[in-house]
């Protein structure tokens, strides 16, 4: 059934069925009763892609994921950030197509006009070219990662330089003087916590030694276990390790039981993310939280406010919060 026939069974214009699909105003109650019944009777469904072309708009949002799937939902920290995308689409009456990056074919779904705007999830700085491809379509877009080589660009994220400041005062405080750092590598919330840990390092009079940063290309726990058999080969005097993940933290733990150490009497171990297994580690581990379903939260509610009000909101900054548990713990003399 068409739109046409809709009307001729009603009695009314094309004009007054749109109305009435659209949720418009000025259609008079009894006409309107008629046509929604009609509607309901004969099961009619709109095509989604020729409203979204007459109106340009789909009621489609997009989350470009610039990393291979199996990394991304390996990782309950992204599938944390994920639900909460998909909660507050749902909860807008919007729907969500996810995207892997391929010969621009995120730039051709926004032409299409198959998707109304974008979330960008956790870009690096070796994604300038969707960003650049994005803002040269003037795709609507937030990113959920602060890039600082695009001040202009619309993101939700947390103070990560300060994350990484809190963790290393904290083993500090326990008096911890050598402290590894176990990163992931081009990734700006990395390096950011990165710059937290060396710079408190030197505030309180240590300097920070190269030989105690490893920076990984994955940020996997396999990684994490395979980095911390090179520190404990590399160095004897290590007492404590700050991982720029949570995820990596399972083999880091992994690698110091295997070498007949104990996890934190001999070394202390912290994360960053509070994913939920965090809790449930052995030992219970002492991180950071970052809100990571806000965050997604926070990005569709920017995303779909931009694309309905054409406002540009501003950038986000979320708190974060130190997680004690049983992973760290006062350094041997």
């Amino acid at each position: 059934m068409t739109i046409e026939e809709i009307a001729q069974l009603a009695g009314v214009s094309k004009t007054t069925v749109s109305r009435v699909l659209n949720n418009k105003p000025d259609v008079n109650k009894a006409t309107r009763e008629k046509i929604l019944q009609i509607i309901s009777d004969n099961d009619f469904q709109p095509n989604a892609f020729a409203k979204a072309f007459s109106l340009q708009k789909s009621h489609s949002i997009g989350l470009i994921i610039p990393y291979e799937a199996d990394y991304i939902f390996s990782n309950p920290f992204y599938i944390e950030v994920m639900r909460g995308v998909s909660t507050e689409i749902n909860n807008r009456g919007y729907y969500l197509s996810i995207c892997y990056p391929k010969d621009h074919n995120y730039v051709d779904m926004y032409k299409q006009k198959r998707v109304d705007g974008y979330i960008l999830m956790s870009p690096g700085s070796f994604h300038s070219h969707i960003i650049e491809s994005l803002y040269e379509v003037k795709a609507p877009f937030i990113s959920t990662a602060h890039i600082p080589d695009y001040p202009e660009m619309i993101s939700v994220d947390v103070d990560n330089y300060v994350g990484g400041r809190m963790l290393t005062q904290y083993l500090m405080s326990l008096g911890h003087k050598t402290i590894a750092y176990i990163g992931k590598l081009s990734v700006t919330s990395s390096t950011d916590r990165l710059h937290g840990y060396q710079d408190t390092l030197k505030e309180n009079g240590i300097t920070p030694e190269d030989s105690l940063v490893k920076i990984s290309n994955l940020g996997t726990s396999d990684s994490g276990y395979q980095i911390m058999k090179e520190l404990l080969n590399e160095n004897k005097e290590i007492t404590a390790v700050f991982a720029a993940s949570d995820i990596m933290t399972g083999g880091v733990i992994k690698a110091i039981k295997e070498a007949g150490l104990r996890v934190p009497e001999d070394i202390s171990v912290v994360g960053f993310d509070d994913i939920p297994s965090s809790e449930y580690a052995d030992p219970p581990l002492t991180t950071i939280k970052q809100p990571a379903f806000q965050k997604g939260v926070e990005a569709t509610k920017m995303l779909i406010d931009l694309i309905e009000d054409d406002t540009t909101p501003e950038s986000k900054i979320l708190e974060l919060e130190l997680i004690v548990r049983k992973s760290a713990t006062i350094a041997k003399k």
